[in-house]
């Protein structure tokens, strides 16, 4: 049986005691505020959620509210039965996982790894409300970011057996909208929309910000099960076959590559990608991130230029995804400008639309000089684009590939998405050579 005391630290570790405490400083009787204003302060604190399940077939689209640098909450029915998260603020993009869920209230907390460069947490206050106030909604309904309404209580709805009251607004609710925030007028979070209570047209609800304190203490059991030590177990690897049996530029148990990874022209990390196991003319890969302890990926990939669909993608840390069709392709592959291979399956987190599939064409485009961190190599360039219609947005997709045979592996590669909305967006990242050390 747990301890007194150690609940105590958990739940202060949690934060949920650091909320409560915002939430009885919250001022109830604060010079209010033009709606401009309100927007200025709230605004920084509100997020798109993007959920997706296993299979990819299932997206939904809601907002969030940042309760602190790396913790966010929204609508469980945003994230339910989601396999893959990611939240996103202007071109920021974070992959996220639940951390807290109250499937009751319709209340779940979220966390990222990185914060949000322009993101501000809300000022949480536990205000008691009163029907014909005037409130404010920020969220972000089909997507759109950056979006006030006014609003006001219709009316303080009891709920049985807990404590705090709905709020019930006069705003019509989009599914997106669900998740975002409410505030006063003093720009202070008092609600999280709802859709679960919705009893009609026209009647809209939140759940009070107070609930939010009480999130980690009706989560006991994941408090408990991050507290306590991890098991691990490590399985036995493959050997690799004799050498004799493998082309020698076939990656080999032991290879290492490090990337150097950019957003934009931005250095934000490095990758590294070691052979953990070979499987005749496949390999195990083991990915991490020496600017990153706790990531940590493993996939299967074939170890021949084979571009029929891309590899698994890796999503990692700031929700960057790692897009290849075929890492390898040593001395015995031959390219020939102008080779294509059409209709390559790849399915892609977009900022938009959640996770999409795509058919690219891929074709050899030159040979051409490139530089990387590890030096200047003449290397062979494969590019695939895609590009389609999704809703009012033409979203276009490039991925190149710069292969040098002496490091088995391509030595550079970049994703591009660009979408073409009210303004034209982009989204690019590129993965560079630093360094290749072979199996001794």
């Amino acid at each position: 049986m747990t301890k007194p005391g150690r609940v105590t630290a958990l739940l202060q570790r949690s934060g949920a005691w650091l909320l409560w405490t915002i939430g009885i400083l919250g001022s109830a009787n604060g010079y209010a505020l033009e709606a401009r204003e309100v927007f200025k302060l709230g605004e920084p604190s509100v997020v798109v959620v993007l959920a997706a399940d296993a299979k990819g077939e299932k997206n939904t689209l809601g907002s969030g509210v940042l309760i602190a640098a790396l913790d966010i909450v929204t609508s469980c029915k945003v994230v339910e039965g989601a396999a893959d998260i990611v939240v996103t603020q202007g071109s920021a993009l974070r992959k996220a996982r639940l951390q807290f869920e109250d499937k009751e209230r319709d209340l779940c907390q979220l966390h990222i790894d990185d914060a949000l460069p322009s993101g501000k947490p809300a000022t949480i206050t536990a205000t008691a409300l009163e029907s014909g106030q005037d409130l404010f909604t920020i969220s972000a309904p089909r997507g759109i970011e950056r979006t006030i309404s006014r609003t006001m209580v219709s009316g303080l709805r009891e709920t049985p057996g807990a404590s705090g009251r709905l709020i019930q607004i006069d705003a019509p609710l989009s599914g997106p909208s669900s998740g975002g925030g409410v505030f006063d007028q003093n720009a202070k979070l008092v609600g999280i929309l709802t859709p679960q209570f919705r009893q009609g047209e026209g009647a809209s609800f939140a759940v009070p910000a107070e609930w939010i304190a009480d999130l980690a203490r009706r989560n006991l059991d994941r408090l408990l099960a991050a507290a306590a030590p991890a098991a691990t177990s490590a399985a036995p690897a493959q050997a690799a076959a004799p050498a004799d049996a493998r082309p020698a530029w076939l990656p080999r148990l032991g290879d290492r590559w490090k990337y150097r990874l950019l957003d934009g022209k931005r250095a934000v990390g490095t990758l590294v990608v070691e052979i953990a196991e070979v499987r005749d003319k496949s390999v195990r890969e083991r990915i991490t991130r020496e600017d990153e302890k706790k990531f940590l990926a493993e996939r299967t990939v074939e170890a021949e230029f084979n571009p029929v669909r891309f590899q698994e993608i890796v999503t990692h840390t700031g929700g960057y995804q790692l897009a290849e069709i075929s890492p390898y392709a040593g001395s015995g592959q031959e390219f020939k400008p102008g080779q294509q291979w059409l209709d390559i399956p790849v399915s892609l987190q977009l900022v938009w639309y959640g996770k999409h599939r795509f058919l690219t064409r891929a074709k050899v485009v030159k040979q051409e000089a490139v530089r990387v961190p590890a030096g200047q190599f003449n290397a062979t360039l494969v590019e695939a684009t895609a590009s389609e219609n999704l809703g009012s947005s033409i979203v276009k997709v490039t991925c190149r590939f710069w292969y040098v045979p002496e490091f088995k592996r391509s030595v550079k590669m970049t994703l591009q998405i660009d979408y073409s909305v009210t303004v034209m967006s982009s989204g690019s990242e590129a993965y560079e050579l630093m360094a290749f050390e072979p199996a001794k």
